[in-house]
């Protein structure tokens, strides 16, 4: 089904130049006053220009632009289009299904807005438009029969006055208008015999018009005698269509327990937000079971979480869901890990804002996986894993942990030493499975422009550091040598078993203990402090005494042995953290030197 694939913004508020992909479904995700707002505005106008005011300009010497690629757009879609001319009109400008369209504004009047269309045979070298014209006659009802206005809904307001405004086009009323298309369809045979009728009344069509009105015509032409005779008196009332019902009509409130009904304005915000999300999961019922047809609605929604309990929140996710693939794309911002899964993950777009360049976006998961693996297998695995983590796209940092030990036990040291947990700084501690996850998620989060930074076990450096095709650290490199001699040297007094001159679990040794034993000795102690400098300079942190239960002096591992870590660590205060555990102290004044500083951290 044809979309909106791409979107450029230039001038516009926050984004002075901001590009991003969009797909079905895009939710944006960032800090406040990032500009996620300003993207979901830009795309409203894109299809349903308005005059702006002198604010809207980031730069009031340059114009605001606002471009779009649409592709998807196949003949069958064209062959929708009510009007001939129009299809037309637009059938030369979608050459191979794509479209190219912007409007832009020059000043804050409406004479000012310039739509206009890109020429097909005129493009840059990536495909870019290089030349573009007017909207030709019958364009604009071209666009607007495959991509309609916009059903925009912005963060919170007053859902009272928004359902009552007498202006077309309020979010609530073209809510309702959505719904009555279902409604309608499902019982159209009922409701055009109930309106022949209704209409027939007030008409006369048909012979029946009401006694009332023939009354009121007869008197009427009476009086009218006495001054103009021959002329005759006719009261004709519009008919009456179905939708005028919906757009009349109003939503009261009822209570369990209480009498009467309510209006919006005595409900709560969390109430009133509600209300217009469960019209929301009702639009995506209603169209649950119907086909699609050749038209695609933007949905566009800020902050659809506001005032939701948790399971509301995952409600509003499935059913934004559900109408992405019945004739709508959806696009929202959202501040809570809940409105992302897996499924939707990949398409997240992260908006943040830099001081020089104001709003800026980072490539969502797909793209930068594609660009970063080169395996189709890798590709796979680090789209599932990342698409579990929802903290990645909320993080200004985030750290890879080899495993759930320091997944849960780090962030909890984190907080006993700074006295705030990691979120409060926009740090993330996320873990992706083991050791052989770690190259392939900060390779993944790198082309997605997040700073980050890997926590490892010894083994890593002598394992997967050396692996690829351009390893950390040679394979037969001299760091490796001294580490199969060490470990030559030190079997015989401890019994331990060798597979290839490395560690091999068995005879009640496990791969960590001989890596432990290896970083106990004296040339092993030289050798792990070269390897933790010179894998420092790739963004990975060894943990140099052997793994995080080394470190925290802690014998046993699993479930039990966290518990009781976490327990342990609940009880101590900064100073106990920083003499107990000094190297995961210098290991966290490591990870502050990445990426951007929170205030909190400037001020400690």
């Amino acid at each position: 089904m044809h979309r909106i694939s791409y979107i450029q913004i230039q001038n516009f508020r926050a984004c002075q130049s901001v590009s991003l992909p969009l797909d079905d479904f895009t939710p944006l995700v960032g800090q406040n006053n990032v500009g996620k707002s300003t993207i979901l505005e830009s795309l409203r106008w894109l299809l349903k220009p308005d005059a702006r005011s002198a604010s809207d300009f980031a730069d009031a010497k340059l114009p605001i632009v606002v471009t779009a690629r649409i592709e998807g757009i196949s003949a069958a879609i064209l062959g929708c289009i009510p009007e001939p001319k129009h299809r037309t009109a637009i059938e030369p400008y979608c050459p191979n299904g794509v479209l190219w369209i912007r409007v832009s504004a020059d000043g804050t009047t409406a004479k000012s807005l310039k739509p206009e269309v890109w020429n097909p045979a005129v493009v840059e070298a990536n495909g870019m438009p290089k030349e573009w014209r007017p909207y030709p006659t019958g364009l604009p009802q071209a666009v607007s029969a495959i991509l309609p206005e916009p059903l925009s809904i912005q963060a919170m307001k007053d859902v009272q006055k928004d359902f009552t405004s007498v202006a077309a086009g309020t979010s609530i009323k073209r809510l309702i208008e959505e719904i009555s298309e279902p409604v309608t369809k499902a019982n159209a045979a009922e409701i055009d015999a109930a309106l022949k009728t209704i209409n027939g009344l007030l008409t006369g069509e048909g012979g029946i018009r009401s006694k009332a009105l023939k009354d009121f015509d007869e008197e009427a032409t009476k009086v009218l005698e006495d001054f103009f005779p021959g002329l005759t008196l006719q009261l004709e009332l519009p008919e009456t269509k179905v939708k005028e019902f919906f757009k009349s009509g109003s939503l009261k409130v009822g209570e369990t327990g209480r009498t009467g009904v309510m209006e919006f304005a005595q409900l709560g915000s969390g109430a009133q937000r509600a209300i217009e999300m469960a019209l929301i999961r009702y639009l995506a019922r209603a169209t649950a079971d119907t086909e699609a047809n050749f038209t695609r609605k933007l949905l566009l929604i800020d902050e659809p979480e506001l005032y939701l309990h948790p399971q509301g929140v995952r409600r509003v996710r499935q059913a934004l869901a559900i109408l992405a693939t019945k004739g709508f794309q959806v696009v929202f911002s959202t501040h809570s890990p809940l409105m992302l899964d897996r499924a939707n993950a990949a398409n997240t777009v992260i908006v943040r804002k830099e001081q020089a360049s104001g709003a800026v976006t980072r490539k969502p998961l797909k793209q930068a996986v594609q660009d970063a693996l080169a395996g189709a297998e890798s590709q796979s695995r680090a789209l599932f894993e990342l698409g579990n983590v929802a903290e990645v796209y909320f993080a200004e940092r985030v750290v890879i942990c080899e495993g759930k030990t320091d997944r849960r036990i780090l962030p909890l040291a984190y907080e006993r030493f700074y006295g705030r947990a990691p979120e409060l700084d926009h740090v993330a501690f996320v873990s992706l499975g083991g050791c052989g996850d770690i190259l392939r998620g900060l390779s993944v989060l790198r082309a997605m422009e997040i700073p980050c930074c890997a926590i490892a076990d010894l083994d890593f450096s002598f394992t997967q550091a050396t692996k690829g095709n351009a390893p950390l650290l040679a394979k037969d490199g001299a760091e490796i040598s001294r580490a199969k001699a060490i470990l030559k040297r030190i079997q015989p007094a401890h019994g331990f078993l060798l597979e290839g001159e490395l560690p091999r679990k068995g005879n009640n040794f496990s791969a960590a203990d001989i890596w432990a034993l290896l970083a106990a000795d004296a040339d092993g102690k030289t050798l792990t402090s070269d390897v933790h400098d010179q894998l420092k300079g790739h963004s990975i942190w060894i943990w140099q005494s052997g793994c995080i239960e080394h470190v925290t002096g802690t014998a046993d591992k699993g479930e039990d042995a966290i518990i009781e870590q976490e327990e342990a660590l609940r009880t101590k205060s900064s100073a106990d953290v920083a003499t107990e555990f000094p190297a995961i102290v210098e290991c966290f004044k490591w990870v502050k030197s990445f990426g951007k500083k929170s205030d909190s951290e400037k001020k400690s």
